[in-house]
């Protein structure tokens, strides 16, 4: 590669990194309320982003997407990998599935952490200091300080480190 195809290359990922950055920006001023430190690894796509709570200390990775339609509750200190898909919009069970959504809320509790490729669907609550592993599609409730996985996501673990029980809520 020559001198100049390295220079348009350079720029490109500056300019690249640049727009990033405003899209960030933009993403996190329009959610419903937004703590401190949040770090959202571009490229990551949020719709409905004025039904999403973000506590403080949250990082989301790249080529996650989520849709708060339905509303998304992230507490503090959570750590959400890449290709992480989050959705509070559903379509039901009977016809006509067409054009019709149901929506319910999902709540993420402090100090939890969600594998790469985890799917969180509606109405779905990851309670404190869980986790969920890499792939797992979580329908339900997944308890306090233990380790889900699988499709769909059940009980496979336990979290030992109880420290994080004497953590401010």
């Amino acid at each position: 590669m020559g001198f100049l195809e390295r220079k348009v290359v350079s720029l490109s990922l500056w300019w690249r990194k640049i727009v990033w950055e405003y899209e960030a920006k933009d993403i996190l001023n329009r959610c419903a309320s937004v703590g401190n430190s949040i770090g959202l690894r571009m490229p990551v796509v949020i719709y409905h982003p004025e039904g999403l709570r973000l506590g403080s200390n949250v990082s989301i990775g790249e080529f996650t997407h989520i849709r708060a339609n339905g509303g998304v509750t992230i507490g503090d200190r959570v750590l959400i990998a890449s290709h992480v898909i989050i959705t509070s919009r559903g379509h039901a069970i009977e016809h006509p599935r067409w054009g019709g959504v149901l929506d319910a809320p999902i709540r993420i509790d402090n100090d939890t952490w969600i594998g790469a490729g985890a799917i969180i669907l509606p109405g779905a609550h990851v309670h404190r200091g869980a986790i969920v592993a890499a792939g797992a599609v979580v329908t339900g409730i997944v308890d306090e300080m233990s380790i889900f996985g699988g499709v769909p996501a059940k009980k496979i673990g336990q979290v030992n480190d109880k420290s994080l029980l004497d953590i401010s809520k």
